[in-house]
């Protein structure tokens, strides 16, 4: 038995038989019985049972030895221990009756403190509560710090109570509302519109006495109808003179807070102006005023009086008005407005325009919308844009016509005529030329993309205008859509304090003088440091204070400078940079972590509660696990890195204890063979990194994926974890695997509402995860990694428990006498079967994130990931492109495409490409039918509309030629120089030169390669080889398997 707490423990036996107890300190000698001996009972306790009590030190390991008064009686036996803290118990030696042993704290909380739980955002009342619209996902996160040397288990729950004046009447809680987790996420349009009190109870299970709860107060605000009289909110559209033009807000308007729009809540006022007329800058007159067809500037003004040029779906409803044919003039271009106010509340109002230009000719309605519509906001005449993200663009006709020719998108700016508050659009003109599929793309699709680079480019004009030009059989259509360059938010002053720590520090970021604070809809936090490929997530907040956990890069210390990225409520973002802070490895902290994981197994977790990264991981706040986790396998990855270069250079085969990253170079190698004692040491820190990762994998895994930040968070921190390939175990694998895979599925699910960048950002990570994963789980079967602890010893306990399956593909009866070799192959067939799991789970993530990354690519339109661990690039473009297209991601790498390909496809037809290329090929199924074990992989493939790959023939004159590299630290043997003329005599005319080909495996087939490179090119050379012995070659004998002449006309 082992304590973690001093204090005094009480000892005793339940049971019906007469038996004495006996404790020894850390060993029991039975020849010996007094030494180690502390003290011992027979009859104190119930009946013939024996209780004492002893004094124990923390952590201090005994024995307790129990025996029947009669030698010859065996019986079962309890034992009970109360103390201070939980103790640890179990058989010293092997007995062939079982132990209970049941260790309680059952008055005694002093060891443990109720939970202290602080919620973000921060402080709220029933007075001043937080504010979210209805048609806003929101979430309340909660960082609860917990105290007890035994058990750091806790339950969580979440009560929702509806609000007056006092907050007595709990609500049942929706569905997709999970209330037993720490951080409670609400859905948009889960709550009515009203004040909530959301109250968190932490309970520790230990002791169910300490309990704490802490509330947040909510109001949920209407969001504010969008106002609508085209289709898709479209800025202007073309109509004929001779046709009729019916504006519908009450059909086309949106209400975020609701699935449908009720028309029949809203009253509805119709204008209409001549736009750019001298009187347009006059105020608006309702159509159906009195004095609408006399005013001047009325768009009927040359109607008669006693006709009425419109009229509405009816008199009850007015959601719609429809104006009559020839009621406008052509060549003219009007301004029409509907403002609406609810019939309940006129304090809930909208306003929506749209432009008419009428011409001669009929024209029928092109809908304009933004393919990720929470990157618009309409704000009445216009379109509300981030200028730090793309815009993607879809149109469609209202009515189907299928006499399409052709279609072309312009864009303009505006030069404000200040005077007459009319706009002057102005035709930018390189959307053809100069920046056609580089700032533009799908110029003459129904989708249309701008990069941000436009708007990067050109941060003084606010106002564009995107216009679309269907050509149709018979009519020519125009539509356009404006926009409004939105301001991005003032990022405030931040800080950061101290300016110095460890891995271990908790900075604090402040925020003062925050401009706009109740526009701000949330702060996003990132590291960069030298030696860092990329800025590395640290968390999301909606308050202005953060603390946080700091990796370091390649230098100890290292200057870390936090970026901050200022979020509004309408998705606009600016970033700022805090001054650098010295962060320094904290080795201390995570050598103890460690050493506790390693023993948890012996110890029963005891120990490990007092582990700071163990509390830290332990409050399950998910920002402080990411965090913890980032930062810890940062160590970790550097630590493995030097682990490695230090085995290689004391001799161990770089090949066999590592995979190269893409992009690296050879490890000096050196010719010595390793010692035992080297292996053992290189072994043993191996094993101690695996069980950690395997730790915080669990750790990482129970985090919900709720918001796209949320899960951005996430796979910054897998892409860290799973760096390390070799320092992976079977269960960290299918967990990361799994994990990578519902976070795709979750981007998928996405990305109609996250941005261009954020879509890539994630597959960065996700793709990097799913690569080390399957890199990982392969390098045993391999043979490019050693087979770690954890998961032999799952291998020996399913070989030990279970009986030998002899028709298994594993199990062979010959190995039934020799149990290393049966643990050797049964472990081969367990990674295999994990191997095979993973490889389909990383198909799954690639077709998620293929899908995901579709929704923003437009004709000609790419993305890559170009990272060590992975290289991947997806773009859309036509078939035509294909043709003599070269990919080469590194020098060492590439496919090159004939100039002609088979397909079933027609040359305009639109496909998508994907290019991936991962350090470490797949093991065979057999491991008997190619050797990849040195080979990188790479996949190209061409997919159609719908996802589907699609099957490309070729022939020999045109081949597909794909240039796969090798491991940078595969060894060729060098060359070796030969005068082959100096070396004649009568007896041996050849040059002989002998190569052991003999393979470990068998199966294996061989490859032999010579290259030779002669001084003397003029000379000519006879070439002649066999296997298995050596050749002769004569005029009368003739004992070779090969012979080849190299002329000197040949090229070498």
């Amino acid at each position: 038995m082992n304590t973690s707490t001093a204090g005094n423990y009480s000892f005793q036996s339940k049971g019906t038989t007469d038996i004495y107890g006996y404790l020894y300190n850390k060993t029991f000698t039975p020849n010996n019985t007094s030494l180690n001996f502390i003290t011992q009972d027979d009859d104190s306790g119930d009946g013939t049972n024996f209780k004492f009590n002893a004094n124990m030190f923390a952590f201090q390991s005994a024995v307790l030895v129990v025996t029947t008064y009669s030698v010859s009686r065996t019986a079962a036996f309890k034992v009970i221990i109360d103390g201070p803290a939980r103790v640890s118990c179990g058989p010293y030696v092997s007995m062939p009756l079982a132990i209970t042993c049941r260790t309680s704290t059952p008055n005694n909380t002093a060891a443990c403190s109720a939970p202290i739980i602080t919620l973000m955002p921060g402080s709220s009342s029933l007075e001043k509560p937080l504010q979210f619209r209805r048609s806003q996902d929101f979430y309340i996160n909660a960082n609860i710090n917990r105290s007890c040397v035994t058990s750091l288990g806790a339950v969580s729950n979440w009560a929702i109570s509806i609000c007056n004046t006092e907050c007595r009447s709990p609500i049942s809680i929706h569905h997709s509302i999970i209330r037993t987790v720490n951080e409670l996420y609400v859905p948009a349009k889960t709550l009515e519109y009203g004040i909530y009190e959301l109250k968190l109870t932490v309970t520790m299970v230990e002791f169910p006495i300490l309990s704490t709860s802490v509330a947040s107060y909510i109001k949920i605000n209407p969001s504010g109808i969008t106002a609508v009289l085209v289709p898709l909110g479209t800025s202007m559209i073309t109509h004929g003179h001779e046709q009729t033009l019916t504006l519908d807000p009450g059909t086309y308007s949106k209400d975020p807070d609701s699935d449908v729009f009720n028309a029949t809540q809203w009253n509805y006022t119709y204008y209409c102006r001549i736009y750019g007329s001298p009187n347009s800058s006059e105020s608006w007159i309702p159509i159906d005023h009195n004095e609408t067809l006399r005013h001047s500037s009325s768009c009927f003004s040359n109607q008669s009086s006693d006709v009425k040029p419109w009229y509405y779906r009816s008199n009850e409803s007015r959601s719609s008005i429809t104006i009559l044919a020839y009621s406008l003039a052509t060549n003219q271009t009007y301004q029409f407005m509907v403002t609406m106010d609810h019939i309940h509340n006129t304090s809930l109002q909208a306003t929506g325009y749209a432009l008419v230009i009428v011409e001669n000719n009929r024209s029928q309605v092109i809908a304009i919308g933004c393919v990720i519509s929470t990157m618009c906001s309409h704000n009445l005449e216009f379109q509300d844009i981030n200028p730090s993200t793309q815009v993607a663009l879809f149109s469609r006709p209202v009515n189907k016509s299928a006499s399409l020719i052709n279609i072309t998108w312009n864009v303009y700016y505006v030069l404000t005529n200040s005077s007459t508050n009319v706009q002057n659009w102005t035709l930018f003109t390189h959307t053809v030329g100069k920046y056609r599929d580089t700032w533009f793309f799908g110029n003459n699709t129904s989708n249309f993309t701008a990069s941000k680079q436009l708007f990067q480019e050109h941060p003084n004009i606010t106002l564009w205008r995107f216009e679309v030009i269907y050509t149709f059989k018979q009519e020519i259509s125009l539509s356009a859509l404006n926009f409004k360059i939105k301001k991005p938010p003032q990022p405030g002053n931040w800080s950061i304090a101290p300016p110095n720590g460890t891995t271990s520090t908790k900075f604090i970021l402040s925020c003062e003088d925050q401009p706009d604070i109740d526009e701000i809809k949330d702060y996003s936090f990132f590291a960069w440091t030298a030696g860092l490929r990329e800025r590395l997530m640290l968390g999301v907040t909606t308050a202005q204070t953060f603390e946080v956990l700091l990796p370091v890069g390649d230098r100890n210390p290292s200057s870390v400078i936090v970026i901050v990225q200022v979020r509004d409520k309408l998705n606009c973002i600016t970033e700022t940079n805090t001054t650098a802070v010295s962060v320094t490895s904290e080795y201390t902290h995570i050598t103890s972590f460690i050493d506790i994981i390693k023993t948890t197994s012996n110890n029963n977790g005891i120990a490990i509660h007092m582990n700071p990264l163990v509390q830290l991981l332990e409050n399950s706040n998910p920002d402080v696990i990411a965090q913890v986790v980032t930062t810890v396998s940062q160590v970790f990855n550097q630590l493995n890195t030097e682990i490695i270069e230090s085995a290689v250079k004391i001799g161990i085969p770089a090949e066999t204890v590592s995979v190269s990253s893409l992009g690296s170079r050879t490890i000096n190698a050196s010719s010595e063979s390793p010692s035992d004692s080297t292996l053992i040491q290189y072994m043993q820190q191996l094993n101690n990194h695996a069980t950690a990762r395997e730790y915080l994998m669990k750790k990482i895994n129970n985090s919900q994926i709720i918001t796209s930040d949320n899960f951005l968070l996430q796979a910054s921190s897998l892409a860290q974890l799973t760096q390390a390939t070799n320092q992976l175990t079977r269960s960290t694998c299918l967990i990361a695997s799994s994990k990578c895979l519902a976070l795709a599925l979750a981007l998928k699910d996405m990305n109609n509402t996250i941005s261009f960048e954020d879509t890539q950002m994630a597959a960065d990570h996700i793709m990097q995860c799913a690569t080390n994963v399957l890199s990982a789980i392969n390098m045993p079967l391999q043979q490019r990694g050693k087979a770690l602890d954890i998961d032999l010893a799952d291998t020996t306990a399913k070989v030990d428990k279970a009986a030998v399956d002899l028709e298994s593909n594993w199990a062979d009866i010959n190995l039934l006498n020799n149990k290393d070799k049966l643990i050797y192959e049964r472990n081969i067939y367990e990674q295999n079967l994990i191997a095979n799991t993973i490889a389909n789970q990383a198909n799954e993530t690639m077709v998620a994130i293929t899908t995901a990354l579709k929704v923003h690519l437009n004709i000609h339109q790419s993305i890559t990931v170009n990272t060590t661990a992975v290289f991947a690039s997806w773009e859309t473009a036509l078939k035509t492109s294909l043709f003599n297209k070269t990919i080469q991601p590194f020098d060492s790498a590439k496919i090159h495409l004939p100039l002609t390909l088979n397909s079933n496809l027609s040359d305009s037809e639109v496909v998508s490409l994907r290019f991936v290329m991962q350090p470490l090929a797949l093991a065979s199924a057999t491991h008997s039918q190619v050797n990849t074990s040195m080979s990188t992989m790479i996949s190209f493939s061409v997919l159609d509309s719908n996802g589907t790959e699609i099957p490309i023939v070729t022939d020999d004159e045109h081949p597909i030629e794909i240039i796969i590299p090798r491991d940078p630290n595969f060894i060729i043997p060098p060359m070796i120089l030969h005068n082959v003329t100096k070396m004649y005599a009568p007896t041996q005319q050849f040059h002989f030169q002998t190569f052991n080909i003999t393979q470990s495996n068998e199966n294996l087939t061989v490859s032999l390669h010579f290259e030779m490179r002669p001084r003397n090119p003029s000379l000519n050379y006879l070439l002649i080889l066999k296997f298995d012995g050596q050749p002769h070659l004569n005029s009368t004998i003739k004992n070779i398997d090969d012979w080849s002449l190299l002329c000197s006309s040949s090229e070498f």
